[in-house]
């Protein structure tokens, strides 16, 4: 929606902003409290967004007021985090939350705040870090309805639950660890993370067909063949691509380079006229782009002022014919046969681990990738 002068018309909200004010066409009955607050004719701020319930319809004013410049640019995926922890352990009972409040804020939150200073802060990792916080409250229920409680949890305790929730390995060990290094429990066996290899690939010949299709099939929409061909080419997961601003794209004497982690790549021409023609196109589109404090997303969403969905996108890729897993398995492998692991760390952004554990997979030959498509014919 266009901000524009106020008149006197039903359903709309005044907001300020310096000098001037703005309307929001908000249908009657959509918005609530959101458009209420909005028609105080008040300066909003996020502090009064977030005091309103966090729906779709909050989220959508408040990305429509950073996209026009009138709320300042924040991490949204984190602010969301901590409201809704908040929230969460506001309706535990106080025997829980004294457990769940300092878990959650001093280990999942200073954690996802120390990733939010390095980088943005993305919506799967909140997924996951909600994930763990959730499944402590899952456990410590299941303590109660055994008659016992968290400084009496054993091993017999844990393995009992994981065997009724297998799936949960993983987000329970998030817990248990942060109790067991405080003395809150005993000595226990963590669960490990189960890792398993990955076994999704393409044969080469399909996997050139494919970025073959990215970059000179002009039947394909552009955004869709930018985001396939850096799948295909950089091994870049679908949630970082769509995390890049249009500045991470420079132009030097003729080249086209992308800032992929900390160093510029060189793009092959083809793929950097792509970039440059998406970004013209996204330019010419939009009146607003992500906020005056942040340049514009490569990818932008509706509104603007955040990037595209993950899940969006992977289902138009399938339907187009460029399904994500086999083919960024198939870069990384890839490239991890073709470079030292620092050097595609580096030059990636990759954890240095995930580098070394592409390096075994590869054993430099490309015996497991050949092993793994025998297994698939």
């Amino acid at each position: 929606m266009r901000p524009r002068p106020v008149g006197p018309r039903r359903g709309l909200s005044e907001v300020g902003h310096g000098s001037r004010r703005y309307s929001c066409a908000a249908p009657e009955g959509r918005a609530g409290a959101c458009r209420r607050t909005l028609r105080r004719g008040c300066t909003v701020t996020h502090a009064e967004l977030d005091r309103l319930e966090q729906d779709a319809n909050t989220a959508y004013a408040r990305q429509l007021l950073v996209t026009a410049g009138i709320l300042p640019h924040r991490q949204e995926t984190l602010a969301q985090l901590e409201l809704w922890i908040a929230a969460t352990v506001s309706r535990l009972p106080a025997d829980q939350a004294r457990i769940i409040r300092p878990f959650a804020e001093w280990d999942i939150l200073k954690d996802a705040r120390a990733r939010a200073r390095r980088g943005p802060y993305t919506r799967g990792a909140a997924t996951a870090d909600r994930d763990a916080v959730r499944t402590a409250c899952m456990f410590l229920d299941w303590l109660d309805n055994d008659e016992a409680n968290i400084e009496s949890v054993t091993q017999e305790h844990l393995e009992r639950w994981l065997d009724t929730h297998p799936t949960r390995r993983n987000q329970i060990g998030c817990l248990l660890r942060w109790t067991v290094a405080r003395g809150i429990t005993g000595t226990l066996e963590i669960p490990k993370r189960l890792n398993h290899q990955p076994s999704r690939f393409l044969e080469e010949q399909e996997y050139r067909r494919q970025l073959g299709r990215c970059l000179n099939d002009d039947t394909l929409p552009l955004d869709m063949r930018v985001i396939g061909a850096l799948t295909r080419l950089y091994a870049i997961p679908i949630t970082r691509i769509l995390e890049m601003t249009t500045d991470r794209y420079t132009r030097e004497h003729a080249r086209g380079y992308l800032t992929i982690g900390a160093n510029p790549v060189l793009l092959p021409p083809k793929l950097a006229h792509l970039i440059e023609a998406l970004i013209e196109r996204r330019g010419a589109a939009s009146t607003f782009h992500a906020g005056p404090a942040q340049p514009p997303y490569l990818f932008p969403g509706r509104p603007p002022s955040r990037p595209r969905s993950v899940a969006a996108v992977q289902i138009h890729l399938n339907k187009i014919g460029l399904p994500n897993i086999h083919a960024r398995n198939t870069a990384m492998l890839k490239a991890i046969t073709e470079l030292p692991a620092p050097v595609v760390s580096e030059l990636f952004g990759l954890h240095p681990s995930t580098a070394e554990k592409w390096t075994r997979l590869a054993q430099s030959n490309w015996a497991d990738y050949l092993a793994v498509i025998r297994r698939q014919e």
